[in-house]
């Protein structure tokens, strides 16, 4: 009978062992992993499809329907657990895009940390929805760059009509962008919210907020490895230089007043173009730096109308909640 408890320990050491091998195979460090088991994906399919982006499990109907694709890449750290449970959240009870797959990626450079590791790793299996890049977290210093270069890789057996980066505090209306660029050109797109508003065309460059390109952008810059040391600016800002200088700076599409800053009453800010009140027709929605601002943006947006009475809760939706 003692042999028992000793053979499933062995067992268990050699399958640790193995699970280590397969996610760390680099000394031990995540880098360049794409695991696409069960990213958040927001398509014309079920209310939460949780289906990989290269492999859209759409029925055959549905399939022949879709006729835009959209990859977005959340540009994140590893350590921001909080902010990517929320953000999936966010995505996977958004209505579904008609016709179009929108696919939800978080963006992280190597990772270093021993907790991180595990944690990321765990995501990964879980989620499958991290890329982890072979790069050293920045904030200006070429993240966007490998990003960007990396993609047309990464999704070579199946592109994408669109590749997007945004920050994780920003918060797209998956059904409006995906409104907002049909019907748009497929090549040399630039699309997103110039900034400075209002202001001299030739130095405007699409907001950090979220900006998206079409395909033939990102395998551009791929096959333009001088891009890589070519930022001396804010990196979105060497972006807009970078597809002037390309001749890549042709089908620019301007998403104002639909692309803004959060503003409420509370705040000590002014509106102005560039910031403002929620709006139902809006792409997306920036600077939500905190869970005040997520939970108003979605009780705004009605995230929680899936919401039903039960015996199991007791939440009072409507008292204490600020209206913008």
């Amino acid at each position: 009978m003692a042999s028992r408890p000793i053979s499933l320990v062995l067992i268990t050491v050699i399958l640790l062992a193995a699970i280590y091998l397969v996610v760390f195979p680099d000394d031990f460090k995540l880098t360049e992993v794409f695991a696409g088991s069960s990213p958040p994906s927001c398509d014309n399919g079920s209310a939460a499809s949780t289906t990989t982006s290269s492999a859209v499990q759409l029925g055959a109907a549905d399939a022949d329907a879709v006729d835009l694709r959209v990859l977005i890449g959340i540009v994140t750290v590893p350590g921001a657990y909080e902010r990517r449970a929320l953000l999936r959240l966010a995505y996977s009870l958004q209505p579904r895009p008609v016709r179009a797959v929108v696919d939800v990626r978080f963006v992280l450079c190597t990772v270093d940390k021993e907790e991180d590791r595990i944690l990321v790793a765990l995501e990964v299996i879980a989620h499958g929805d991290i890329l982890v890049l072979n790069c050293t977290e920045n904030m200006n210093d070429g993240k966007t760059y490998a990003y960007f270069s990396a993609v047309p890789r990464l999704f070579a057996d199946r592109p994408y009509d669109y590749v997007g980066k945004t920050d994780d505090d920003t918060y797209y209306r998956v059904a409006s962008l995906a409104d907002s660029l049909r019907g748009k050109a497929r090549r040399d797109a630039y699309h997103g919210y110039l900034t400075p508003c209002h202001w001299r065309p030739e130095k405007q460059y699409m907001s950090g907020m979220g900006y998206i390109v079409s395909w033939d952008v990102a395998a551009w810059i791929a096959e333009t490895p001088e891009l890589r040391d070519d930022h001396d600016d804010w990196e979105d800002v060497n972006f807009g230089g970078w597809l002037r200088k390309g001749g890549r700076y042709k089908n620019v599409y301007n998403e104002e007043p639909r692309m803004y800053d959060y503003w409420d009453r509370e705040m000590d800010a002014d509106v102005n173009c560039f910031r403002h009140e929620h709006r139902a027709d809006t792409v997306a929605v920036h600077k939500l730096k905190d869970r005040l601002k997520w939970a108003r943006t979605l009780h705004f947006f009605n995230a929680t109308q899936g919401l039903r009475p039960s015996k199991m809760y007791h939440l009072d939706l409507e008292n204490n909640i600020y209206r913008v």
